[in-house]
This record gives C-alpha cells, sequence and structure tokens, in this order.
C-alpha cells in the first residue's frame, strides 16, 4: 500500500512515536503521519527511541498502512555528534523516511544539498515565529515549518498569506513549555540537564517558594494545550499539519488523541459535536490530564489563563457532583462515574484544606490502613489555603447504587466506593481506567517481533530475468534499489518448465520474464535469492557509510562555528523568556535553592538565574505522575 495522501484542503493528523506500541496504536487509529525519534539526537532522549537497526522495518510496516514517518534531528549540531548525525541521515534517506524534523541551520543546508529525497521540516526548536522566521527556513531548504507554540491565530494567517507555498504544521495537543522554543535554560540552571539537548529536567514543574521560605506553587507550570475545538479554524487557515504532543505518553493516550482528531477532520465539516468533545475530554482526561487552555492561539497571554500553580502531574476525570457517607473506617464516596470503572482502577482525591494547616512543598506520607481504597501516597499542592492535598488511590471495593458489590459498573452508573480518608472530599477524578485504556490501546495490526529485534525486511523482487545460464533480478527497499546478476545451472524442462507461479514462492509477486523450457533445481533458486538479498544488504550497508563519510566532510567544511553549550548562554543571558504575562517581579527559589528573578517585560516575562543552589543531576521530578522529559518534539 502506498502512502495516503489527507484528504483535499484538510491537514494531516500528526501524532508522536515514543515507542513501537505508541507507533502501532497511532497507525492503527489513522494517523496521516508519525515522528519518531533514531537514538538520542533529539529532544526526547528519555523516550523509547527507535534503534537504527529497528528504522527499515519501521518504515515499512507505517509505509504498509499508508502512514508517513518524520524523524527529528533537533538538537544544536555539536562536533562529537557528526558521526551519528550523519549515519542517521544517510538511514533515513536510504530507508525512505518521508522527512526529517530539524532544528540546526548547518543541518538544513546539509540535508538541502547532501539528501535532496528527504523532505525538511523546521523543528518547533528553531523558534519559527514570524513571516521573517519562516522566509529564512524557507530559503534553508525547508519545506514545511513547525511553528512555536507561541504564535496566535493571526500569527500563523500572516505567515500563510506571505509564503503560501511554505507548509504550516500547528501543535494542537498536549504538554507546553513554560519557555519560548529552544531558549530555555532552566533545566541547566537547576539540574545541568538541557531539555534542549533532550534530557530536560522539568525545572518548569518544581514547586518553588519565595525568599522568605513562603510556598508560592508551580509557578512555570503551563496547562496543557487543547485545539481540538478549534479544528475548523486551522483547517480555514490552511495549516499542513495537526501535531499532537506526546512521545513520554501512553499509546492509549495517543490512540485516544489521534482517534478524535481523525473523526473530526474527516468530516465535510470540520470538528466535533460538543457532545463528542466532552465524550473526547472525559477518555483523555482518565489517561491523562492537567488542566487545558487553548495556549496563544486565541492571543491570551496571561499567566491566569496559561498556568495552573497547584500540582503539575496527571488530574484524571472529574466525577462530579460527589456524596459523602461516614464509616467508622473514613467515608463511602458516592458518584456516577463518567466512564466504565474497574476494581483496581484508580481515583484521584481533592481533600479539602486541614483548617489551620499550610502547604509542605509536596511532602509525602503513606496512607495509614488497609482499607477498601488505600495504600497511596498524599500529595501537597503549597499555595492554598491550608495546602490542597492530592491523594491518588486504588479501588479495592466496588458496590452499586442499591450497595450490592460489583467487579465492574459501566459509564452512567451510580456507585459507592469506600476510603480510608477522613477528611472532607473536594473533588473525585477517574485517575485511571482499565476499560478506557483497552479500548485504545486496540489494533489489529502489531510490529512484526522481527522488526522489534532490529532485523531489516526482506528486499521485494520488483523484476526477474531468467535465463539459461543466469538470472538477473531488481531488488529494492526503501529509497534503494539495485539490479543483480548472478549465474545459474539449467536444463531443458521435461514437462511446462519454469513458470510465473512455480517462482512466486522465491521472488514473490515479481515481474518476470524467462526463456521457455527451463528447469532451474529449487534449491539453486533458493541459493540465489539468498545470495542476492546478502549482496543487497552489503551494498545497501556500504552505500550508507559512503553517504555519511560525505556528508561528515562537509559537516566539517561547514563555516558556521558550533553552537554554544547551554552553560555558555547561560552565562551571558536569561535562564528562560516566556510569552506568559501577568507573572509580576519577585524572586523565586528551587526546592534545591537555585533563585531566579521574574522580570516583566512589555511581551511576556524573562527568567534571570540570581544563583545557583545545589545540583542533583539524578534526581527524579516532583509532583504526583510527573511526566519526563517535556521540552518540545
Amino acid at each position: 500500500m502506498g502512502v495516503r495522501d489527507t484528504v483535499q484542503g484538510r491537514p494531516e493528523i500528526l501524532a508522536p512515536g515514543g515507542s513501537l506500541e505508541a507507533i502501532e496504536v497511532a497507525a492503527g487509529h489513522g494517523a496521516d503521519a508519525v515522528y519518531a525519534g533514531i537514538g538520542t539526537l533529539n529532544a526526547r532522549a528519555r523516550s523509547a527511541n527507535l534503534t537504527e537497526a529497528q528504522l527499515p522495518g519501521v518504515i515499512d510496516f507505517l509505509h504498509g498502512s499508508g502512514t508517513r514517518l518524520y524523524v527529528p534531528i533537533n538538537v544544536p549540531l555539536r562536533p562529537e555528534d557528526r558521526e551519528e548525525t550523519a549515519r542517521v541521515l544517510a538511514l533515513c534517506e536510504a530507508g525512505g523516511v518521508d522527512a526529517v524534523i530539524l532544528r540546526d541551520p548547518a543541518l538544513m543546508r546539509l540535508c538541502r544539498d547532501r539528501f535532496p529525497a528527504l523532505a525538511i521540516h523546521a523543528s518547533t526548536q528553531a523558534g519559527v515565529h514570524s513571516v521573517e522566521t519562516a522566509r529564512r527556513a524557507a530559503e534553508l531548504g525547508c519545506r514545511r515549518v513547525i511553528l512555536a507554540r507561541e504564535c496566535s491565530r493571526d500569527d500563523i494567517a500572516r505567515i500563510r498569506d506571505a509564503l503560501p507555498d511554505l507548509e504550516v504544521e500547528v501543535f494542537v495537543f498536549g504538554a507546553q513549555c513554560f519557555a519560548v522554543s529552544g531558549l530555555c535554560l532552566l533545566g541547566e540552571a537547576t539540574t545541568g540537564r538541557s531539555g534542549n539537548y533532550g534530557a530536560c529536567s522539568q525545572a518548569c514543574r518544581l514547586p518553588y517558594t519565595d525568599e522568605s521560605g513562603r510556598n508560592v506553587g508551580h509557578p512555570f507550570s503551563m496547562k496543557d494545550l487543547d485545539l481540538v475545538g478549534d479544528v475548523q479554524a486551522l483547517v480555514d487557515l490552511g495549516v499542513a499539519a495537526l501535531k499532537i504532543e506526546g512521545r513520554m505518553k501512553s499509546p492509549a493516550w495517543v490512540g485516544c488523541v489521534v482517534s478524535w482528531l481523525r473523526k473530526a477532520v474527516d468530516r465535510p465539516i470540520p470538528g466535533l459535536s460538543s457532545e463528542e468533545l466532552d465524550a473526547f475530554h472525559r477518555d483523555v482526561s482518565v489517561l491523562f490530564s492537567r488542566p487545558r487552555t487553548g495556549g496563544f492561539f486565541h492571543g491570551r497571554t496571561d499567566a491566569a489563563d496559561q498556568i495552573d500553580v497547584d500540582a503539575p502531574g496527571h488530574r484524571g476525570c472529574d466525577v462530579g457532583d460527589v456524596r459523602t457517607r461516614s464509616t467508622p473506617e473514613g467515608q463511602i464516596l458516592c458518584f456516577r462515574t463518567p466512564v466504565d470503572l474497574n476494581i483496581r482502577d484508580g481515583l484521584l482525591l481533592e481533600l479539602s484544606p486541614e483548617r489551620g494547616g499550610r502547604g509542605d512543598g509536596f511532602a509525602k506520607e503513606t496512607l495509614a490502613g488497609g482499607g477498601a481504597a488505600s495504600g497511596a501516597s498524599r500529595t501537597h499542592a503549597p499555595e492554598a489555603p491550608g495546602g490542597i492535598e492530592f491523594v491518588p488511590l486504588g479501588i479495592r471495593e466496588l458496590f452499586d447504587e442499591q450497595r450490592r458489590p460489583a467487579m465492574r459498573l459501566p459509564a452512567g452508573r451510580n456507585v459507592e466506593i469506600p476510603v480510608d480518608v477522613r477528611r472532607p472530599v473536594a473533588r473525585v477524578a477517574i485517575h485511571s481506567s482499565d476499560g478506557v485504556r483497552v479500548r485504545y490501546d486496540r489494533v489489529d495490526r502489531r510490529v512484526p517481533g522481527t522488526v522489534v529485534e532490529g532485523h531489516p525486511p526482506t528486499p521485494r523482487f520488483e523484476a526477474v530475468e531468467i535465463r539459461a545460464d543466469r538470472i538477473r533480478a531488481t531488488l529494492s527497499r526503501g529509497r534503494v534499489r539495485r539490479v543483480l546478476e548472478l549465474p545459474v545451472a539449467s536444463q531443458p524442462a521435461r514437462g511446462e518448465g519454469l513458470s510465473c507461479s512455480r517462482l512466486q514462492k522465491h521472488f514473490g509477486d515479481a515481474a518476470y520474464d524467462l526463456d521457455p523450457g527451463l528447469f532451474v533445481n529449487p534449491s539453486d533458486l533458493k541459493q540465489v535469492r539468498r545470495a542476492m538479498e546478502a549482496s543487497f544488504e552489503a551494498e545497501v550497508a556500504a552505500s550508507v557509510a559512503a553517504k555519511a563519510r560525505e556528508a561528515i566532510e562537509a559537516l566539517v567544511a561547514d563555516p558556521q562555528p558550533p553552537p554554544r553549550t547551554d552553560a555558555e548562554l547561560l552565562a551571558k543571558g536569561p535562564a528562560a523568556i516566556s510569552r506568559v504575562t501577568g507573572m509580576g517581579g519577585r524572586i523565586i527559589v528551587a526546592p534545591n535553592g537555585t533563585r531566579f528573578e521574574l522580570v516583566p517585560t512589555a511581551t511576556g516575562t524573562t527568567v534571570r538565574l540570581a544563583s545557583a543552589g545545589f545540583r542533583k543531576p539524578d534526581a527524579p521530578p516532583d509532583g504526583p505522575d510527573a511526566d519526563p522529559a517535556e521540552s518540545p518534539d
């Protein structure tokens, strides 16, 4: 099957492929394209990136379902990375990758001049946010620009009007970064781990205090982006691709977002009804959810619209009205479940602040007792009256509206769940639902085990010519096509002789050109096929190596100086530049003692490093269920 085209005038749906499971789910739910990294040369170095050996098989798998593959190499090009970068580009071109996503101008020039078969997409890390920056990307050979998430609807329209032949890609769902893409040094300042090189330490998701030690919550923690309700507007703008952020999200989350976007894009009048949007938000919230916003698309920049200071992690699907009944062991929660609910699914309780209490900066304690829903950890969100407390727990007992025990209850039913919590419950959310997960995890076509193990698909025999003394064949895979010839012994056939149908089991659905009346021993045919396949693989490897050497020489000769390190940039400039406004000017302090100064500007907020704190590079991000490595894709 060939790679499918999008509906005329409709954008493609571009899904994250952070793992082989996510890739197969994205393709199975109708993604037009998937983006997946190879090795560590991308902004998700800690996702389950593809190996170089897996690449040919993944391309073959995706193209077999009509899905394109884009490979990001969107980190600054360091001298020590030249060899791997050149090899990956050569493998992408040979294998048939549809486009590469690049940040570095030197790599754009290299691809334009040395790898013309690869389409170039300018990464959001390249900072394309205006007509001028988009025009520079086009001059470097970019067919498409992935716009900075700070672009508004008007910004997109101006770029489309000025450069109608340049494709525009827009993020429509997933996590947002506080800093302008490519300009975040918060990780370098706090831990020495850089999101610009794929090792984001999520400094923007940490709790902070003021200089007196008073908790101020999570002042950099952005709400998640949600433009699913704006599909019609994006189609009208002529956007080429709707991009989903989320190479660190679960396959089910990817499948959920892709399937609902597919439904919205394919309609005669694009979009989802209000009821469908509610259903989408219910399902995706169960799988992963923060408070959501339209980002900067509608021109809103105020911190109240963009930032959620309470907690950075998974908040679940709000169940709505909740009644409680006290018991000697705790409480019984009574509510109408918005999704299917099973024993061992998860809840997240938001507990009302304790009178006279205060937040403790995400201190954690283990819930006591062994009740029906217990054994979780308590997580305090710092700056609220008394400190909001989020308690995730697993369901151990489940009852219907008549108080009969149940293993599973469908969406829309009234449920009762005992919990060993005595403080007033302000909010209940479904934190996990196996029923929702399984629905979006399920696909008909899986990546073959040989691909997982890194075995390339056998080349395709396009044409086979058999003469009395030789076999000549054309083999292909990806963009590589080779004509090979080997001797073979034959003899006059006593009966029918060689035929196309008999040769199919050796060479597949090739175009055959046969001398009549020949017989070749089947074992000789098998030996020739294997020898040709081995020769093809050797020629591909030699070609890739030669192309990579040429690329390395071109990179060494490029006059552009190596990029400055994050430490060098931080020594001379701000830790972050953000388009978020209304944050005020103040000093805030990270848990490790790093002090930042917030400086309001006319267009946003500049964050300057006031003093460095103690670095603990291997410390995980704080907060419940924090999803790592959220620097831009």
